[in-house]
């Protein structure tokens, strides 16, 4: 694709900064992947990843589609070519114009979902369990919730399974942290991670996309698929232990965050690898989006 092309780094540098002077403000969405991109810092930046919060706060951002969908009621981002930056740009313009003209609070989640969804859970009467690792149970267990720090999967399936016997409580929180863990070891082993970013370098660079989102699908290693069947399992056998009309609800949560992390990392120290600069940013976009898509499985025990 790039055969042709003779423009450098330093080439779109020196244009950048022919239209950006040190007073020009930027206007954009997730920007600071950009300008890692053309290694450039600038300080005056308007960002609508910022500008408008996500209701879970701290470090997670809104995708601009659904900003777009939500404030300004139109698609996009929906072609299998991927982004088209017009596009991207006019409606960051839009959504920072809507945020200046409606003041600070436009856009803003309502308190209440700034709230531990245990302390609402306390505050309304109800009697909750958190099962999870200590420092999970640590942050977030309050109130009548009963904090149960566990130190494995089969640990918290064990303690789950005797909870959803208890008849005072109203609603049980556990988590398996298995594949976590997996990805983040993957993401801390340089030769194991090197060898997922070529894959992906690879994959992007061929155009294989699947056909149903428009993602790279890498190949699944037999430890993973174990993994994956291990959970299976165990989600199987917590349904299995529920009592008649309880509620399952099975979050996917988000992706491979281990990974985007590492890969952040990389960028802005500028570590020494054998790979274009561009190219990680490409593959940094893709995991990104792939991070951001997770389901929600919803079931009532018969």
């Amino acid at each position: 694709m790039l055969n042709d092309v003779t423009t450098s780094l330093e080439d779109v540098q020196d244009e950048f900064l022919r239209l950006v002077y040190k007073e020009t403000f930027l206007i954009g969405h997730s920007l600071e992947n950009d300008l890692l991109a053309l290694k450039i810092s600038h300080d005056l930046v308007i960002d609508t990843a910022v500008l408008y919060k996500h209701p879970r706060g701290g470090s997670y951002k809104t995708a601009l589609r659904v900003l777009a969908r939500k404030f300004l009621s139109k698609d996009i981002q929906d072609s299998l070519k991927g982004h088209d930056s017009i596009e991207d740009a006019n409606t960051a313009m839009e959504l920072a114009v809507l945020k200046i003209r409606h003041g600070p609070g436009f856009g803003s989640p309502p308190n209440f979902l700034r709230k531990k969804l245990l302390t609402v859970l306390s505050e309304s009467g109800k009697t909750s369990s958190l099962i999870d690792d200590v420092s999970i149970v640590k942050q977030y267990g309050c109130g009548t919730c009963h904090s149960i720090p566990v130190s494995s999967d089969d640990e918290a399936l064990s303690k789950a399974q005797k909870e959803v016997k208890k008849s005072y409580t109203q609603f049980i929180w556990m988590q398996f942290s298995e594949l976590n863990s997996y990805l983040k070891k993957q993401a801390d082993d340089r030769e194991k991670f090197s060898t997922k970013l070529a894959e992906l370098i690879s994959l992007l660079t061929c155009h294989k996309k699947s056909v149903n989102n428009g993602f790279v699908r890498c190949s699944i290693s037999s430890e993973l698929r174990e993994i994956l069947t291990r959970i299976n399992s165990r989600i199987r056998n917590l349904y299995t232990s529920l009592p008649v009309n309880t509620m399952l609800i099975v979050f996917t949560g988000h992706g491979d965050t281990a990974s985007i992390h590492r890969l952040r990392k990389m960028l802005k120290e500028d570590s020494e690898i054998d790979v274009c600069h561009g190219k990680l940013v490409k593959v940094l976009e893709e995991l990104q989006a792939k991070a951001e898509v997770a389901l929600c499985f919803v079931g009532v025990k018969h």
